[in-house]
C-alpha cells in the first residue's frame, strides 16, 4: 500500500533561484518573486457554508471521500472506501441519489475502483481488482464493462481535454525497486494519451517522485497532483515549491512555475507516528511540510494551496498563477468557526467556476462530512460575471 505520509521525509527535485527567468531543454523556468502582483495581495477572503452532507451511518457512511466531481446537472459524485469500494451521488439539495458499485468480480462488481470519469451522460469508473472499465448510465444504472489489459496498478489521475483521455501512473508496481529493493528511490510516473477503451496507452511524458521503498511497500517522499485546462497539463511532484506546465498539444513541459517561498517546519515531538505504513522504512528526516498541498485549474488561472496556514487559525494561504506562469494573486482561506478540520490528508478539495468550495471534512468526534462553501470573492471567479 501507498501513503502519503503527514510530514514528508525528503525535499527534492527542484532547486529554486528566485528573480530570474531561466531557459533549457525546452523548458521555461518562471521564478517569481515573494510577493503577487494584486495590490490586495495577502487578504483574508472568507467562505460561507452553503450545504452539508453528512454521514447517516446507514445508507452514506464516509470515511475518505475522494475525486470529488460535478456533473452536467450540477450533482456531486465521488468515491469512498468505508464499505468497500462504492460511488456516491448528491443531487444540489444535498439529498443521496444513488450509490453504486459491489463489492466482488461480477458484472457491475469490483474489489478495488480506484478512479472514475464523466463521459457524457455515463459513469464510468476504474477499477484495479480486476483491471476494468465499469459504465453506469446517470440512473446509475449498471451498463457493461470492458477489461483492460494494460496494467493500470498505480493511475492515479485521469483527465479529458480537448476531446481526449489522459491518465497518469505511477509505474512503481512494475519497477524493480518495488520488487527487489530497499531504501530510496526516483520512482518514474508517466503521462499517457489513453483511448476511451483503455486499450491503447501512448505515453507522452515521465517524471522523477522519489519513494521509501521496502519489502514491496512504498511511502511518497514528494506530494503529487496533477490539475488539466484545455491543452495544459499541471503536474506537482515534488516537496518543493513547484508546478509544471506540461503542453498536451505539443508533448512537452513548457514551464517550471515556482516563487520564492519560506519552507514550512512541521510539528515536532510527536510520539505517535504520522503513518504507520512507514515503520521499518529507513529514509532520511526532513522537518520541514510539503510546500504545495493540492493544486487546482480555476478559469484559466492556477490555484496552489500552500503548507502556510495563519498561527492563531486554520486558515490557509492560496496562491494564484495566471496562464502565463505569473504570479498574480495570494490570500488566505477563512473559514467559520466550527471545530472542523478542513485540512485532513488525502481529501483533495473541488473548486466550481461559479466559486464554490467543496470538501471533505472531519467533525470533532472523528466522523467525516462534506461541506460546500461559497468564496465570497466575487473577483476571483469570471464566471460570477
Amino acid at each position: 500500500m501507498i501513503k502519503k505520509p503527514m510530514i514528508p521525509v525528503l525535499a527534492v527535485c527542484l532547486i529554486l533561484f528566485p528573480g530570474t527567468l531561466v531557459t533549457g531543454m525546452a523548458q521555461t523556468r518562471v521564478d517569481n518573486p515573494g510577493r503577487a502582483l494584486a495590490k490586495n495581495a495577502g487578504r483574508i477572503v472568507n467562505v460561507e457554508e452553503v450545504l452539508r452532507i453528512w454521514d447517516d451511518g446507514e445508507k452514506a457512511i464516509f470515511r475518505t471521500p475522494r475525486n470529488l466531481t460535478i456533473g452536467p446537472d450540477g450533482s456531486l459524485n465521488f468515491l469512498d472506501f468505508s464499505e468497500g469500494s462504492r460511488l456516491y451521488r448528491y443531487g444540489l439539495d444535498g439529498k443521496l441519489i444513488f450509490k453504486i458499485l459491489k463489492s466482488g468480480q461480477g458484472p457491475g462488481e469490483c474489489q478495488y475502483a480506484t478512479l472514475f470519469f464523466l463521459d457524457g451522460g455515463r459513469i464510468r469508473v476504474h477499477a484495479w481488482v480486476p483491471p476494468k472499465i465499469l459504465d453506469f448510465g446517470p440512473d446509475g444504472r449498471y451498463l457493461r464493462e470492458i477489461r483492460i489489459e494494460e496494467d493500470t496498478h498505480g493511475l492515479w489521475f485521469l483527465g479529458a481535454a480537448d476531446g481526449k483521455l489522459y491518465g497518469i501512473r505511477d509505474e512503481l508496481f512494475s519497477s524493480t525497486a518495488f520488487k527487489q529493493g530497499a531504501g530510496i528511490f526516483s520512482i518514474p510516473n508517466s503521462v499517457y494519451e489513453i483511448s476511451p477503451d483503455l486499450k491503447t496507452w501512448k505515453k507522452l511524458y515521465e517524471f522523477p517522485v522519489r519513494m521509501a521503498v521496502k519489502k514491496a511497500r512504498g511511502v511518497r517522499l514528494d506530494m503529487i497532483d496533477a490539475a488539466i485546462e484545455g491543452s495544459t497539463l499541471y503536474l506537482l511532484h515534488t516537496a518543493e515549491y513547484g508546478v509544471i506546465a506540461f503542453n498536451l498539444r505539443s508533448g512537452r513541459a513548457e514551464r517550471v512555475i515556482t516563487r520564492a517561498y519560506d519552507r514550512v517546519k512541521g510539528q515536532s515531538g510527536n510520539a505517535e507516528d504520522p503513518d504507520p505504513e512507514a515503520r521499518g522504512l529507513d529514509f532520511s528526516s526532513d522537518p520541514y511540510v510539503f510546500d504545495i498541498t493540492e493544486i487546482h485549474v480555476v478559469g484559466r488561472n492556477l490555484w496552489v494551496f500552500t503548507s502556510v496556514a495563519k498561527p492563531d487559525g486554520d486558515d490557509q494561504q492560496v496562491d494564484v498563477f495566471d496562464d502565463s506562469g505569473r504570479f498574480v494573486d495570494s490570500f488566505f482561506l477563512h473559514f467559520p468557526e466550527s471545530g472542523r478540520d478542513h485540512r485532513v490528508a488525502k481529501r483533495k478539495s473541488l473548486i466550481t467556476e461559479d466559486g464554490f468550495l467543496i470538501l471533505p471534512e472531519q467533525e470533532e468526534d472523528g466522523l467525516v462530512s462534506i461541506g460546500k462553501y461559497r468564496i465570497l470573492d466575487a473577483g476571483l471567479f469570471p464566471a460570477r460575471h
